[in-house]
């Protein structure tokens, strides 16, 4: 046999014989941050699901951030971000007039609901919509609903995606409330709200856990800190995107949610949200912003929970105990 023979034999047997299998490379171990995080979220009671990103730097930190829950008020951010973006386009000014009907007022907290009563009918944009950011007016949030039509596709064509707003939180309570009745023709009012039957407990119950399972107004925690990156770098002009921070910055809710885990003085700008408690279960306890560091770098953070059976006290201080647990990550 010649030696070029041999030589074919010798590499086809090499072609032959198996090569060992390379073992996949080593996950990255866990920042600090994330553990901790994940740790938090492991003893709540329910869901949680909470994203943190550097705005600067881009490290991020995320547990259960796919995970699809209800937004509650938290939906009146990126309403503030649909109407702003209306009045940098011509189309919407902040000084207009805008006319609240009767069938339109709220219960619960309503500073436009409180004026209306007292015969002022009329609010401009301006202060519906920090009324909507600073108080949750509910008024002013499913009034800007009907004002802007279907908010999710505006929102996507400005490169926000995976936050939908499909519908007035009215629609939601009426579905929880009023299971079994058809919708009113000219749509739901508290008043044919609180005139369907009572539901019996399990009932509320289910009606409860599916606005959890399968929310209209839901988004993930690592879009809605998407959507503040987006904020931070464009989106809006900068005399509204200043407006909006400025404005958040005045948020009067929450005071013991994300703001509690903050250092007295650290610059927060973010938007609460909290669901009904039903049966003994709560539907959401939220809260989005961004906080500015001592270096005035700033970190996007989301937390939304649902279905907890803790108390109000309980489910904040969770809230809180993330965002310590971020400012002690980004400051030590």
């Amino acid at each position: 046999m010649t030696t070029s023979r041999l030589t074919l034999l010798f590499l086809a047997a090499l072609g032959c014989r198996s090569t060992p299998t390379q073992p996949p490379p080593a996950a990255p171990p866990a920042s600090s941050l994330q553990q901790a995080l994940t740790r938090l979220a492991a003893e709540a009671d329910g869901v949680a699901a909470v994203t943190v990103l550097h705005l600067g730097t881009g490290e991020r930190a995320s547990v259960h951030g796919d995970q699809r829950l209800p937004m509650m008020s938290v939906f009146k951010l990126p309403l503030a971000v649909a109407a702003l973006a209306r009045v940098d386009e011509g189309a919407w000014k902040l000084d207009q007039s805008i006319e609240i009907a009767e069938r339109e007022l709220r219960p619960g907290v309503s500073p436009i609901a409180d004026a209306w009563a007292k015969g002022d009918h009329t609010v401009t944009l301006e202060t519906m919509l920090r009324l909507t950011i600073q108080a949750s007016d509910n008024t002013g949030g499913d009034k800007l609903v009907a004002m802007l039509g279907a908010v999710t596709p505006q929102l996507s064509k400005r490169g926000i995606v995976g936050v939908d707003c499909a519908e007035q939180e009215i629609e939601m309570f009426a579905r929880v409330h009023c299971p079994a009745v058809p919708r009113p023709p000219s749509g739901w009012t508290f008043p044919a709200i609180d005139a369907c039957p009572k539901p019996a407990p399990e009932v509320l119950r289910a009606a409860a856990q599916k606005e959890i399972d399968a929310p209209p107004n839901g988004a993930t925690t690592d879009a809605l800190v998407d959507m503040l990156a987006r904020l931070e770098k464009g989106v809006l002009k900068d005399a509204s995107r200043a407006w909006l921070r400025d404005t958040l910055a005045g948020t009067k809710t929450g005071a013991a949610r994300l703001r509690a885990g903050l250092p007295e003085g650290a610059r927060l700008e973010h938007k609460t949200g909290t669901g009904e408690t039903v049966d003994g279960m709560t539907i959401a306890t939220n809260d989005v912003g961004v906080v500015t560091l001592p270096n005035g770098q700033r970190v996007a953070i989301a937390v939304l929970t649902a279905g907890s059976k803790r108390d109000a006290a309980k489910r904040e201080a969770l809230l809180a105990a993330m965002s310590r647990a971020t400012w002690s990550h980004f400051t030590q």
